[in-house]
């Protein structure tokens, strides 16, 4: 089995086979006694000087009018012109870390089915409905509304959709790492294909035509769906950003790309060979504008409905602190502080495991390779950004909002002089960041 690895000296046996394979197509052949030369019919005196095993040379000759050494550069200029584009691809591993990256910070907001190797720590959510349970159930006074509809009920979407957006950076890392491997391999055997067909035409062999599936696509379709798809409470079943992955998913799935190598003669089996490469490019340059329009929606989703993904953007309601109906007991108030501090602590995670983007394009490669050469690099760096931004914001916010409720319970319970101007001013802090410089 042909290795990509080892492409270079493929495509120099390439062009001797096609050389060869010209040449038969001149009723030239190599000599019975010394295949350095071709012969008429293989056995005639008068010869060319045949390429090295490398695809390098020949063409002038013996007893014969013309050099062939023009045609010959001209079929080597051929298939160069065609195979190197696709020398140089990425392997892929440069997604690795991102997509752990993407994946760490899904896994700490609670977003289910990113992968069988995660595991959703529901830690968020614990602490989230152990605080609504106790204010709502154990304590009395008219904050309690204001402040469960932005620290529980608006935080709880917010977690839901940033994990959901983390979600959709991992599909497009998994898919650019399963992709390159693929047409890696593609590529190799594509190339390799050609040159047999055109060593078979040359040994007067029957051509064994066959249709070759192009593995990139299920790769990228593989890795898509079974983020999108695996599990009860996955990215495609919440919110904005499921329907989102969703079309992207179907977009993939519905990509189909396959190779065929077969001829008579060089001219012929070059045709298949440009025509094979030309469907892998074309398959590999729409799963990567599927997955660019995924990144991009997700994107243009979030800034829409920007309270949705950032707690800093979505007002706290009137919040009357001191009204005379409060009831309170330090040991609930200690339980509600304990567990927003559990939640503040994991938002902080999350911002920490996703980090940032990476610096450069993890899969560089030829410009004229799949979706240009940026390939998915920059609609992801967008969508990173934003998202890494929401939680750092996010995680400042309820911070501000766990000062506020003990702040709040300080000064019911007497327990701090300057408690209700700290209240005061933590109302007054409230920023709403609408331009989050990203």
């Amino acid at each position: 089995m042909a290795k990509y690895e080892n492409l270079s000296d493929t495509i120099g046996k390439m062009k001797r086979a096609a050389i060869d394979c010209w040449m038969a197509d001149q009723s030239f052949y190599p000599n019975w006694g010394n295949d350095k030369i071709y012969a008429k019919w293989g056995w005639m005196l008068n010869f060319y000087n045949r390429p090295d095993e490398n695809g390098n040379g020949g063409g002038d000759g013996n007893g014969v009018k013309d050099s062939c050494a023009a045609q010959f550069d001209e079929i080597r200029a051929a298939i160069d012109a065609t195979v190197s584009p696709w020398l140089g691809l990425p392997d892929g591993s440069n997604c690795t870390t991102p997509r752990g990256m993407a994946n760490s910070a899904a896994a700490q907001l609670g977003t289910s089915g990113v992968g069988a190797s995660v595991q959703n720590s529901g830690g968020i959510d614990t602490s989230n409905n152990t605080v609504h349970e106790v204010v709502i159930n154990r304590l009395e006074g008219q904050f309690r509304a204001p402040f469960l509809d932005k620290y529980y009920t608006q935080l709880s979407k917010v977690v839901h959709g940033l994990g959901d957006a983390c979600a959709i950076l991992e599909i497009n890392y998994a898919a650019e790492l399963s992709m390159w491997p693929a047409a890696r391999t593609d590529v190799a055997t594509i190339c390799d294909n050609a040159r047999e067909a055109w060593k078979q035409k040359a040994d007067k062999a029957a051509l064994a035509n066959g249709t070759m599936v192009l593995t990139v696509v299920a790769a990228v379709a593989g890795a898509v769906s079974s983020i999108v798809t695996a599990g009860a409470g996955t990215v495609a079943a919440v919110a904005a950003l499921g329907g989102v992955a969703a079309l992207a998913n179907s977009a993939v799935q519905g990509i189909s790309a396959q190779a065929v190598i077969s001829g008579d003669t060089y001219e012929q089996i070059l045709g298949k060979l440009q025509e094979s490469l030309g469907n892998l490019n074309d398959a590999l340059r729409k799963q990567e504008q599927a997955l660019g329009t995924m990144l991009s929606s997700a994107e243009t989703t979030m800034r829409a409905s920007l309270a949705d993904y950032d707690l800093d953007a979505f007002a706290l309601g009137s919040y009357p602190a001191s009204d005379g109906s409060m009831r309170m007991d330090r040991s609930d108030t200690s339980m509600v502080s304990t567990n927003m501090t559990r939640i503040h602590t994991a938002l902080g995670q999350a911002s920490s495991a996703l980090g940032s983007a990476p610096g450069g394009n993890p899969t560089p490669r030829n410009a004229v390779i799949g979706a240009g050469a940026g390939g998915t690099h920059y609609a992801a760096t967008g969508l990173y950004a934003l998202v890494a931004r929401c939680l750092t914001i996010t995680a400042a916010e309820y911070e501000r909002g766990q000062k506020l409720f003990q702040a709040t319970a300080d000064d019911f319970f007497g327990a701090d002089a300057d408690a209700a101007h700290t209240v005061a001013a933590l109302l007054a802090d409230e920023a709403l960041h609408a331009d989050l410089g990203v």
